[in-house]
């Protein structure tokens, strides 16, 4: 098996065993490998990323790109691959980069440029760097998620990841240009974000199928989508509660709405009658024998002995 850099061939990458993940073992891992051409050294480290970035994102970005080193700079560094805990604990070419998927932090460059410096199904993606104004560029998984759909940038399972060539801005979108509006398709307005602009879905001014209602997810997103429950963004809640919007990765044109009431803290009231405070949140009692029953769309559930409350019915094969 062989990874692609650009026109070159190199042969794969070794597994990294656990007598190399000890002090130092990134370096040792790289002497062993010797004289290659290490395009991808730390794979290893950024393998759980899903998602896309195209060399137009890095154009988008308003972030200085950390600088791919050649192979042999790289490691002529004193601390290529070790653990840190501030960039100064690295070469100054180098930056201390995490993710919440990895345990420690290591001393790094971008690991590639365009998507050519990656193994197939991966993609060149910009991450901001910690207390910089910076991005890294690292080889990511391509995930799933298609252009609209919810994602997250940091799940280690592709099915959350967004489709080769789209950006994950708590939805995917393909990059485009906040001053030229025409970059983005019918329906989607461009969002401006520190690692690049992306697309992103609006229903605002327009008529969605019948069934729907175009209900805001966050910021200025929207979304025509079936709604579960009350529909509490027209029929306000009442005093003290807030109207709650759930989605999921899938389906991705419904939502689940609810009137909520924190709960639990200090200084908070108790819950309204006909509800129970779950996860500092007041949630309808419901009973498992129909008696109490729940909005379409909910679900009744609770642990055995312990108090039912309605929840959003999503089915279970999602991811």
């Amino acid at each position: 098996m062989t990874t692609r850099i650009g026109t070159s061939q190199t042969p794969a990458i070794p597994s990294v065993g656990p007598s190399m993940l000890g002090d130092g073992g990134i370096r040792t891992w790289l002497a062993v490998l010797g004289g290659m051409l290490l395009p991808l050294p730390l794979l290893w480290l950024f393998s759980s990323l899903p998602g896309s970035y195209s060399s137009r994102a890095s154009r988008t970005s308003t972030l200085a790109l950390v600088p791919m080193l050649p192979p042999a700079e790289r490691e002529s560094t004193l601390t290529y691959g070790r653990e840190c805990r501030t960039h100064g604990d690295c070469d100054p070419r180098l930056r201390c980069f995490s993710t919440p998927t990895l345990e420690s932090s290591y001393c790094v460059d971008s690991r590639c440029v365009t998507d050519n410096h990656c193994p197939e199904g991966s993609s060149c993606q910009t991450y901001p760097v910690r207390d910089r104004q910076e991005g890294i560029r690292v080889c990511s998984v391509v995930g799933r998620r298609q252009e609209g759909e919810l994602c997250s940038s940091w799940s280690r399972d592709p099915e959350l990841g967004c489709e080769r060539g789209l950006l994950c801005h708590t939805r995917c979108g393909r990059p485009c240009e906040p001053d030229n509006p025409s970059t983005c398709p019918e329906g989607f307005f461009c969002e401006e974000a520190r690692e690049g602009a992306a697309c992103q879905p609006t229903c605002e001014g327009r008529a969605c199928p019948e069934g729907q209602r175009c209900i805001g997810v966050g910021g200025k997103r929207s979304i025509c989508a079936k709604v579960h429950g009350r529909n509490c963004r027209s029929e306000p809640c009442g005093p003290g509660q807030h109207c709650s919007v759930s989605a999921y990765p899938q389906p991705a044109r419904e939502v689940w709405m609810q009137c909520t009431q924190t709960c639990g803290l200090k200084a908070t009231p108790p819950c309204p009658e006909g509800s129970v405070c779950e996860d500092n949140r007041c949630l309808a009692r419901c009973s498992p024998d129909g008696r109490a029953e729940c909005d379409e769309g909910f679900k009744c559930t609770g642990p055995p002995g312990g108090p039912t409350v309605c929840t959003p019915d999503v089915p279970s094969a999602l991811p």
